[in-house]
This record gives C-alpha cells, structure tokens and sequence, in this order.
C-alpha cells in the first residue's frame, strides 16, 4: 500500500525557516526555543520553525548549556 504525505500545517513550506537557507526541513522547532538561543536568523511568523539539518546542528550546539540546565532541574 501507498503512503500519502499529509501536510497539517496552512502554508506549504518545503524550505529551511533561516534567512540564507533554501535546503529542505527535516525538523520543525517552535520559533520562541529557536530565538532564545540567538544563533539562527529566522524568516516568517509561524509559530513552529522548520529548520534542515546543518541549521537544526547549529540549533542544537548553540542551545545545550540551556538543555543541561534544564535536565538538572528536574
């Protein structure tokens, strides 16, 4: 059997959210985690930030003294 790719989202992006970036998403983020970090800049308004994964990288080594904090604090 086929499998349909279904898109929940409104608009159809199949681009990178950061400005300079036109490679396709592998992950969506939401936009308020992506900003806090200030590493990446974003285009758009949505509330989920699709990012392709050299930009999700960046992401990620930019935000991981904010993620070990937070796994200490529970």
């Amino acid at each position: 059997m086929k499998h349909r790719d279904i898109s929940l989202s409104g608009d159809e992006q199949d681009v990178c959210s950061t400005s300079g970036c036109g490679n396709s998403p592998k992950r969506s983020i939401p936009r308020k985690r992506v900003e806090k970090t200030g590493s990446l800049n974003l285009q758009g308004s949505s509330r989920k930030a699709p990012l392709c994964s050299d930009c999700y990288r960046i992401f990620k080594k930019s935000s991981k003294k904010d993620r070990t904090m937070e796994s200490l604090g529970r």
